[in-house]
């Protein structure tokens, strides 16, 4: 890995770390700065389909409240310049969750745009 993908690894672990904080806190402030503003998610909550605008994570988000309890693993499956894509997984005390992201390196910063995601119990 060149020393420039391992600087923008970094950068998105950084991205990244806001979505586990934002959980962990239950605030979906510490979330937004890190999603473009057209950011969307779709998934599956048991058998329930979730699908439409990033607003939904982020209400989820504060219903939730915080969850200190909340382990979270990053894993970023594919990095090109401009785009990158993590797979994260989440266990707390009654889910687990496998997400999907999409991000993009816009002005400089990478910003998420897209959430695809399983929750297991």
């Amino acid at each position: 890995m060149t020393k420039n993908l391992r600087e923008e690894y970094e950068k998105i672990i950084e991205t990244m770390n806001h979505y586990y904080q934002a959980q962990v806190e239950g605030n979906s402030e510490i979330l937004k700065p890190v999603c473009h503003k057209n950011a969307i998610m779709h998934g599956f909550a048991g058998e329930t389909l979730l699908e439409g605008s990033i607003e939904n994570l982020f209400a989820f988000i504060d219903k939730t409240g915080k969850q200190p309890e909340l382990k979270a693993r990053f894993d970023v499956t594919a990095l090109e310049e401009t785009v990158a894509t993590v797979h994260c997984c989440l266990e707390g005390k009654t889910n687990i969750y496998s997400d999907f992201f999409q991000l993009l390196k816009i002005n400089g910063e990478w910003k998420i745009i897209s959430k695809v995601f399983h929750q297991y119990r």
